[in-house]
């Protein structure tokens, strides 16, 4: 295993862990409307993209960032399948949205989806009808937060917990082409993490809660993609980094002024 991708490994360990810990604590602090929205922000993609252009080329990230949106508004199904099988078991509902979220996907890729206008057709649609099943069908409402005593064996294992789920989504995004690429780099890592940590801590309910949230956070990420496609063959790698973080922190500030503010 090369030296660079072993970088990459223990930087998408780093990064997982304190984002995924940071954004329990949040929404634990602040309630899960702060919690969803951190936890939506890009952190997986960030990293393989980063790596996919440092260890082959800008374009072949360019290229995978092709079916980012769509692999996106499949990541609302995964939320959708987890908070609605959630009602008769925690481990039906990880599995039953991984299911989902493995088969389509996967057709993706087997069909070697290839329209970024398509893509973001479909990521709409996915983000529309995935809102509107779990605010207005499944019912759920936003919580507060919660009074927690953080002890180190707490942190410490949300933290080596969401930095292994996001390492392993980053080993299988190095299997093979910019196609296998973008999804793996859209892996539900930190959705994963998050749910895990949630449930276990609070119960269902707050779990859901969080997880409605990471709906709209997530927006940033398919902003992320997108601004990587248009800025990393003209500005290169550091450069167009820089500007897609920029450009997908403020679509992240948006969504929560204006959207996620809004929201029950």
């Amino acid at each position: 295993m090369d030296n660079i991708f072993l970088l990459k490994l223990f930087l998408s360990f780093i990064v997982g862990s304190f984002w995924i810990t940071t954004g329990t604590v949040l929404a634990e602090k602040h309630g899960t409307k702060i919690g969803g929205l951190v936890a939506g922000l890009p952190s997986t993609i960030l990293i393989s993209l980063f790596f996919i252009a440092w260890t082959q080329s800008t374009r072949v990230a360019v290229e995978a960032t092709t079916i980012v949106p769509i692999i996106g508004g499949i990541n609302c199904l995964f939320i959708v399948a987890y908070i609605f099988l959630l009602r008769i078991n925690f481990w039906l509902a990880l599995s039953g949205s991984l299911l989902v979220w493995l088969l389509f996907s996967s057709a993706l890729v087997l069909v070697k989806f290839s329209s970024l206008t398509l893509s973001l057709i479909a990521y709409i649609c996915l983000l529309i009808i995935s809102y509107y099943v779990v605010e207005r069908k499944l019912q759920i409402k936003s919580e507060s937060g919660k009074k927690i005593r953080y002890t180190s064996s707490i942190m410490i294992f949300r933290g080596l917990f969401s930095g292994f789920i996001i390492s392993l989504a980053v080993v299988l995004a190095k299997i093979g082409g910019p196609l296998l690429g973008g999804m793996f780099a859209m892996f539900p890592a930190m959705f994963i993490s998050t749910l895990f940590i949630t449930y276990f801590a609070h119960g269902a309910s707050f779990s859901s809660a969080v997880m409605k949230a990471s709906i709209l956070g997530a927006i940033s990420v398919v902003i992320y993609g997108v601004a990587v496609r248009y800025t990393y063959l003209p500005f290169g790698l550091w450069a167009g980094t820089f500007i897609s973080i920029i450009i997908s922190y403020g679509g992240a500030f948006l969504v929560h002024h204006f959207i996620a503010g809004k929201a029950a």
